[in-house]
This record gives C-alpha cells, sequence and structure tokens, in this order.
C-alpha cells in the first residue's frame, strides 16, 4: 500500500508580503515541482496531494484542496494579491483541523505542514497561540504529521518553538531571501519524503495506529532543515586508499559485475569487491548499479543500501561520486537520490553531494 502524503502549504498573503510576492509565486511552484519529481522518483511507495492556503485579513483562502499534484496548476499573481493583515493562527487553525478530519480515517496516511509568514500574528479571531500549539502537538504525536516554519521579521526559532514546530528557518526580507528559503524547503521535503520511503519498507507490517506511531517518533528524531557545517565530519575523502575495520567503500557498478576501472577496479584491487557481482556488500566494498539506464532506475538501489546501512550502524559507508564518472550523471542528479541519508550518522557521502541535499 502506497504511503498518502498530503503536502499542506500555508502562505502568508498580507500587504507586507508585497515586496516578495513574485518569489513566493514562483517558490510555490518550484515546490510543487519537487513534489511531482517525488511523486515519480517513489512511485510505488508514494501518492502525493497539495493544499494550498493563502491568508490575510480579508480572506482565508484554500487555493487548492488535497489536489493530486499531477493536476495542480501553476499559482500566478492572479491568484496572489497580497493585502491588510496577518490572521496566521487562524490559517493554521482552520486549514490544520480540515486537514486532519478529511486524512485521520485513511489507513496509511501523512500530512507535512508548511507555514510561511513575512510577520507575527496580529489578526487572528477563531483561534489563539495556545490552542494552535496544542493542536500541533496533537497532530505530531497522534498522526505522525511533520511540521516547518519558514519566516522573517521575527525571532522564528522562538516563535516556532511557541507552536510546537521544531523546524524553522528565518530568511532575509527580500527576493532573493525568500528564494533561498524555498530551495531550503524543496530540499527538506526530499530528505524528508526519502526517509518516509524509508520508513515504508520497515513498517508496511504494522497496524495504521502502529505506522501512525512509529512515523511521529521518527519526526521527532529528525530536523528538516540543516546546514552544510552540520555535515562536515560526514565528508567522503576525495582519494581513498585505506579503510579502517569497519568502513565500508560504496562505489558505483554495473549489473553484470564488471568491475574494470575507477572506483570499482580500487574496490576489486583493495577493498575485496567481487567479479560479477554488481549489487550489495562484498568484503569491505559495497556495489551500487549505474549503468543500466536513467536516474530512476538508480534509485531502488540506493534505496537498498540506504536500508542496508540504516540496519548496520556498527559499519561507516564511505559514499563516492556513484554515476558522477563514466555513467555520465552530474551530482545534482544523483545526490537526491541520497536526500534520506541526511538522517543515517553512519553514511558519509562527497561533498559535491552534500551541496545540493542541504
Amino acid at each position: 500500500m502506497k504511503t498518502q502524503i498530503y503536502n499542506l502549504i500555508i502562505l502568508d498573503k498580507s500587504g507586507s508580503m508585497s515586496s516578495i510576492a513574485k518569489a513566493a509565486i514562483s517558490g510555490f511552484n518550484e515546490t510543487v515541482g519537487g513534489i511531482r519529481s517525488a511523486q515519480e522518483r517513489f512511485k510505488d511507495t508514494q501518492e502525493h496531494f497539495v493544499s494550498l492556503m493563502l491568508f490575510c485579513g480579508c480572506e482565508k483562502t484554500m487555493v487548492y484542496d488535497k489536489v493530486p499534484v499531477n493536476e495542480v496548476k501553476e499559482l500566478t499573481s492572479r491568484d496572489y494579491l497580497p493585502c491588510c493583515n496577518t490572521p496566521l493562527y487562524d490559517a493554521m487553525g482552520l486549514s490544520i483541523n480540515a486537514l486532519c478530519k478529511d486524512i485521520k480515517d485513511k489507513e496509511d496516511a501523512t500530512a507535512a505542514v508548511t507555514v510561511i509568514t513575512d510577520g507575527m500574528e496580529n489578526a487572528s479571531r477563531e483561534y489563539n497561540g495556545a490552542a494552535i500549539k496544542a493542536l500541533v502537538e496533537r497532530m505530531k504525536d497522534e498522526e505522525g504529521w511533520n511540521f516547518a516554519y519558514i519566516g522573517t521579521n521575527q525571532d522564528v526559532e522562538a516563535v516556532s518553538a511557541s507552536l510546537n514546530i521544531d523546524n524553522h528557518i528565518a530568511f532575509e526580507d527580500d527576493e532573493a531571501g525568500m528564494s533561498e528559503a524555498w530551495e531550503k524547503e524543496r530540499k527538506a521535503k526530499m530528505s524528508m519524503f526519502g526517509r518516509i520511503s524509508m520508513e515504508s519498507s520497515v513498517s508496511y507490517c504494522m497496524s495504521p495506529s502502529e505506522r501512525k506511531a512509529f512515523r511521529s517518533k521518527s519526526h521527532r528524531e529528525n530536523r528538516n532543515f540543516r546546514e552544510l557545517s552540520e555535515f562536515q565530519n560526514r565528508v567522503t575523502p576525495d582519494h581513498i586508499n585505506t579503510l579502517g575495520p569497519n568502513e565500508i567503500f560504496v562505489f558505483g557498478s554495473n549489473l553484470a559485475g564488471r568491475h574494470a576501472g575507477g572506483a570499482a577496479r580500487l574496490a576489486v584491487d583493495c577493498f575485496g569487491a567481487i567479479m560479477g557481482q554488481g549489487v550489495g556488500l562484498q568484503g569491505q566494498s559495497y556495489a551500487i548499479p549505474t549503468m543500466q539506464g536513467g536516474v530512476n532506475t538508480i534509485q531502488p538501489y540506493v534505496d537498498e543500501f540506504l536500508r542496508f546501512a540504516d540496519c548496520h550502524p556498527e559499519m561507516t559507508f564511505l559514499v563516492t561520486r556513484i554515476g558522477c564518472g563514466i555513467a555520465g550523471f552530474t551530482p545534482a542528479e544523483i545526490a537526491p537520490l541520497f536526500a534520506a541519508a541526511t538522517s543515517l550518522p553512519n553514511v558519509h557521502l562527497p561533498l559535491d553531494f552534500w551541496k545540493e541535499l542541504v
């Protein structure tokens, strides 16, 4: 059974957003594009839907409401016209409660809620801060939902904490700052979707309530928004000549296991790779096939590797620039396949992969 993921974006369109309206519109559209890519990448395990709540003092509008991602049309300036003030609590309360009512009885459904605002609450009438804090906590603990808060012109860390939201990012109040925030959101979502894909392989035999509890625990242990500096101790060296006792050399291979050149040849000569074995652990090396077709054909083998790494925390896996040599792919194409690795402390990646992920 596929996990149904409901992506709820609660986007401020108060008057002060006028100066960054263009970036708000393009950022939303690019985020939807990223969700489409995720659905294609994880098509065997995930089904994505998009909801968009636009809010200001004079209206709170669900522009899209649980729409299959492939049916979402581009947001335009006709849809997004900033005006008046910021009823943040009402926008959150109305949209979160409505979504929960619609999906709480679905057997394998979860939600990813992103709040984006350039100012603090100043106009709500139906909900207050305490009510929203309790609502968010309930959705996290009982339903396993994921929340993120993106803001500017405020103490973003303090505001997100006051709402029980663990994942947060502050952005500069200009077009470039908003664009950068959306880009971080896109990458964070890909990491989360990769993590959910891994969780699906572990939790498929659980009951619906057990899956929600499992997902809730996983969300509490992971943060969406990360900085490159957090991974400085998990960068694969450019040149590897020796390995420690529990280190594993991860290289790109072909299905036939013809390890004739590059990192594959090094794996045979130094780290126990076996000619004729194109996939998996062999000696102190691990083979991931990259020569059998497009990027989508590599993803299942990366997922299999990440599950293996997750099950073997006693090992440290040094992933080389797989697929970026004779296979002809770029780090921008391959790195997203490893999105779930951000949550696996025993997986090291090349620096140019990390730059694509955080």
